[in-house]
């Protein structure tokens, strides 16, 4: 490269290079991997749909101006040169507000770590070629970002297995001093966040019960709930199951060894990765077959689940009148929910403040597991009015200027129709902002026609966001004939919150209906 003191002066530069890598693309990507669960399979797919953000442009600036003014100015004006231009480039550029921020973890540390190392030895490279090859180096630590950040994944992939055992093996061992611990499994394509607040709301007026927090649905997310919070006090454990490939529930089962299930609905949730309908229903079943002769509580409303149904001690819930547990003369309205719970034994009045007919069925499954852990119709009616809205999921909110109907934590084709529904009953100026469905597979398309159709009628103003959806969804509402809602496009959420404030009205309603991570905008 040259004498010491520009080698020096390289280094200095590299350094300051890759922290601005770190601090800028690699994170981003790190983000990225993230949203995706650390999957590089995910991950790549998500490179694959967004080849453009998959491009660091600033890198092929900076090398474009570099090659333009290209003299021979020696190694160290022209690496620093190169490193400016980028920098510039980097702080002029906007900086998008996350809605999901990156959670650096100590798993995202060590991926910098190795990140860092990667980094290093492209850069270290400038030691053994001829200077005006130096600048290429910088580019390459950039352009690579993508692939580089998924190479540190396989490489810490073993660490972080031990790590995962390590904590895997302190959970079982917990389990395996409790013996009389009751375990709940719940699972469905939707509504098992739901149903696990409410089964542990009702149980929890008689037992000590504990659930997994949040969306803590994966295996880990067990074992960690498990080794942080489960003590020999709990009566109960409710686990909720999520999945998006086959095997993902009966790898939590078997470390959990759940003694009853629930399984709350079966939908085209997750295609991308389930690829058919048949093996979502497969999926979800995993905890039936693992409960064996224990009692499964499934929701009959759905077809999928009534078609396989669930062998001996099986107990049916939904809203018809063949189920073990359904709902009648149910009322749905703007301030709650009233309905009769008819059982086997008798019938019960029960009165909610959740908002939505899909939620009556839930309440009924709760019910249905808390009859059968020995409560009386008379204790649920009590506790089911004291059960709130699960965060984000048709939560009622009021602000100064509006009404907020908050959906926001997921959508899927039913949900969608019954917060959409929900939005009807309400007076005043009906507003709906949603960026639409994802991971419906080759479904996505014709399914968010369908809810631009929906939402146009059952809304005044449906503003739909951003670029991927959004025409799916504005092609649906445009369908609709007669009287439908005015429809409005905005680039991402801060502009459609802009636009929903600029509409002049008294008394506004806004449902949010979906509220997607940065990576699916």
């Amino acid at each position: 490269m040259g004498d010491g003191l520009t080698a020096a002066l390289y280094v200095i530069v590299a350094v300051i290079h890759i922290w601005v890598l770190m601090s800028g693309t690699y994170r981003h990507f790190n983000h990225i991997l993230q949203l995706n669960s650390y999957y590089n399979s995910r991950y790549g797919g998500y490179l694959k749909k967004n080849v453009r953000d998959a491009v660091d442009v600033k890198a092929i600036i900076a090398l474009l101006a570099y090659l333009f003014l290209l003299l021979d100015i020696g190694a160290f004006p022209a690496v620093s040169a190169y490193a400016l231009i980028y920098l510039l480039l980097d702080m002029a550029k906007p900086k998008k507000e996350e809605k999901k921020p990156l959670v650096v973890t100590d798993r995202v540390k060590r991926l910098m770590t190795t990140e860092c190392v990667l980094a290093l030895v492209i850069m270290a490279a400038g030691f053994f070629v001829p200077r005006i090859y130096i600048p290429l180096l910088l580019f390459a630590a950039a352009i690579l970002a993508p692939v580089i950040v998924m190479l540190a994944n396989v490489i810490n992939a073993p660490v972080e297995k031990g790590i995962n055992k390590k904590f895997y093996n302190s959970a079982k061992e917990k389990l395996e001093m409790m013996p009389n611990l009751k375990i709940i499994g719940i699972t469905g394509s939707y509504g098992k966040t739901s149903v696990k607040n409410f089964v542990t709301e009702l149980l929890s007026e008689k037992y000590n019960t504990l659930m997994t927090p949040a969306s803590y649905n994966t295996t880990m997310g067990v074992v960690r709930t498990i080794n942080e919070n489960l003590s020999p006090l709990h009566d109960v454990f409710v686990v909720e199951m999520g999945a998006r490939n086959k095997g993902d529930i009966k790898e939590i089962c078997d470390l959990v060894k759940p003694q009853c299930a629930i399984v709350t609905s079966i939908g085209p949730q997750h295609l991308e990765t389930f690829k058919t309908i048949e093996t979502i229903i497969d999926t979800k079943f995993e905890l039936v077959d693992a409960v064996g002769e224990g009692y499964k509580f499934l929701n009959y409303d759905n077809e999928y689940i009534r078609a396989r149904g669930g062998g001996n001690n099986t107990i049916s819930y939904g809203t018809d009148e063949t189920c073990d547990f359904y709902a009648k003369d149910i009322k749905v309205t703007t301030s709650g929910s009233e309905f009769t719970l008819v059982t086997k034994s008798g019938e019960a009045k029960m009165k909610t403040k959740l908002l939505g007919e899909h939620n009556v069925v839930n309440l009924v499954g709760a019910a249905a597991v808390a009859v059968n852990f020995g409560m009386t119709l008379d204790e649920i009616a009590i506790a089911m009015r004291r059960i709130e809205s699960v965060e984000h999921r048709l939560q009622l909110k009021k602000t100064a200027d509006c009404t907020i109907i908050d959906d926001a934590y997921n959508s899927n084709p039913s949900g969608a129709k019954s917060a959409l529904e929900t939005l009807s009953r309400f007076e005043g100026c009906r507003i709906v902002i949603t960026p639409g469905m994802v991971e419906l597979g080759e479904r996505e398309v014709e399914e968010n026609e369908k809810m631009g159709a929906i939402a146009a009628k059952c809304s005044d103003v449906a503003i739909f966001v951003g670029q991927k959806q959004a025409p799916a969804l504005i092609r649906g509402a445009a369908k609709v004939e007669g009287e439908k809602a005015r429809i409005i496009a905005a680039r991402d959420i801060y502009e459609a919150f802009a636009k929903m404030r600029e509409i002049e009205a008294e008394n506004k309603v806004v449902l949010l209906e979906n509220d997607l991570p940065d990576n699916y905008l």
